[in-house]
């Protein structure tokens, strides 16, 4: 824990402060250091040592990305020529395609691949998929949040799709079109984005009241969907054996990441999942607390300029709102009963509301008053929802059965449309405040206070249980 906290703790110094000169290979023998002196001669002081190895390891990643980020920031306002790989599925709209560009090279005749990334807006619909390298020649400007630049329109004078390439990619996409056959647009569209996390295809309007109403978190591919794989996995599998519910549940959780992308979101869903699986098959729990802090050190590492991606922010929060606010809500409103069905989904979606209130409210200036309503009309259908859509694409070929089960699949999906849209066309149920306001993030206090004295009474009965 101390060496995770130590971790979070100096990707946010680095990225807040610019230290940038921790590059050199010989940090990562301190730390190794460190650690072996740390499992030698253990002490309870050792735990500032782990912390601080935490913290150097984390300057050392971040050291990377903010050398690249600087490198990068000479060829603003000039006209460049950059080659990288797309990350993640490119965005097409009637406006043209955007990218996201990883593994950077600047020239024609670059060697050197720079960390950091690159946000493309291109005026066309170019056919383009995750893994492509691509070479650009356009104007760069400054970037934004995550991202060190960002060109605007510029022409792709190369581009080249690796051989034999993405082959989960090609699986997703053979798939997908099996399903586009059968059901219509905007339904397919919000299916495939419940399935497979494929968000592009999403009219703008629909994109829009998804995140009016709260209901974004249902197409961002995450949590809530690999906990339907794992569940199908051991109602399958667990009939074998628990190892081949193990295995099995593992093999889904990796091929569904895959198909979906590397993304924030996923890889916070995913590592938790295995983490809760493996803990799970050995006997063993782990605190959603530590696990939280865990992971969050685990994905930094991957990249540390996660801590300021919106979409790690909220899947941390609404995680941690539903693990932690969750059961101390349930234990204040219910005592030792289980809640029902309604129950539980107002207390999971007001939990996770609560806990990504003040990001969402810093971002978008905007919360909804409703979205438990919307939650409770959508969150009940939403494993059939995914379900249909899948076995749409399991049937299709087969007449008549491919029909029946589109047909479902599409009512269904309509109705969805139909809460969304309703819902979000009510105005008067939004609150809005200026974007950008810090003063937002006090509402944590709130929250905070009344836990750790909830927390405080709570060790003291036990203690006066134990002691008398």
């Amino acid at each position: 824990m101390a060496f995770s906290v130590g971790v979070i703790s100096g990707t946010i110094l680095a990225l807040v402060f610019r230290i940038n000169y921790f590059a050199s290979m010989w940090w990562v023998t301190v730390v190794v250091g460190l650690f072996l002196y740390a499992f030698i001669r253990p002490r309870a002081f050792l735990i500032v040592v782990m912390f601080v190895a935490g913290m150097i390891l984390a300057f050392f990643r971040s050291s990377s990305e903010l050398t690249g980020e600087y490198y990068i920031r000479q060829f603003f306002d000039k006209t460049v020529v950059v080659t990288g790989v797309i990350d993640g599925d490119p965005e097409t709209d009637e406006k043209g395609t955007k990218i996201k560009l990883n593994d950077l090279v600047f020239g024609e005749s670059g060697e050197v691949k720079l960390a950091g990334s690159l946000y493309i807006s291109a005026y066309k619909n170019y056919k383009l998929a995750r893994g492509d390298v691509v070479t650009l020649f356009g104007k760069l400007a400054a970037g934004f949040g995550t991202y060190a630049g960002y060109m605007y329109r510029p022409n792709i004078v190369k581009h080249q799709r690796p051989e034999p390439g993405d082959l989960v990619l090609k699986v997703r996409n053979w798939f997908s079109a099996r399903i586009k056959k059968l059901i219509p647009e905007p339904e397919v569209n919000l299916g495939m984005s419940y399935l497979l996390g494929m968000k592009s295809g999403l009219p703008d309007d629909l994109s829009e009241n998804l995140r009016i109403v709260g209901l974004v978190h249902i197409v961002v591919a995450s949590g809530a969907h690999l906990s339907i794989l794992v569940e199908i996995a051991k109602k399958i599998f667990g009939k074998i054996s628990r190892m081949a519910s193990l295995i099995f549940s593992l093999i889904f959780i990796l091929f569904f990441m895959a198909m979906v992308g590397w993304t924030p979101s996923i890889l916070r869903a995913g590592v938790m999942a295995i983490l809760t699986l493996v803990t799970w098959f050995v006997g063993r729990k782990i605190s959603p607390i530590r696990m939280i802090i865990t992971v969050m050190a685990g994905t930094l590492l991957i990249n540390p300029m996660f801590v300021i991606n919106l979409g790690w922010l909220l899947s941390f929060a609404s995680f941690g709102g539903i693990m932690i606010l969750g059961p101390i809500l349930t234990r204040y409103f219910y005592g030792e009963k289980k809640p029902g069905f309604i129950g539980e989904t107002v207390i999971t979606t007001l939990s996770a509301t609560l806990m990504t209130l003040p990001i969402t409210l810093y971002y978008y200036g905007t919360i909804s008053l409703i979205s438990v309503v919307a939650n409770l009309l959508i969150l009940p259908t939403l494993s059939y929802a995914m379900g249909l859509v899948f076995l749409v694409g399991v049937v299709s070929g087969m007449p008549f059965i491919e029909t029946m089960v589109a047909f479902v699949a599409e009512k269904l999906l309509e109705f969805h449309i139909l809460v969304v849209n309703f819902f979000g066309s009510m105005g008067y149920f939004l609150i809005k405040i200026p974007e950008g306001q810090p003063w937002v993030f006090l509402i944590y206090l709130v929250i905070a206070v009344p836990l750790l004295i909830g927390h405080f009474k709570q060790k003291m009965v036990e203690f006066r249980q134990v002691k008398y």
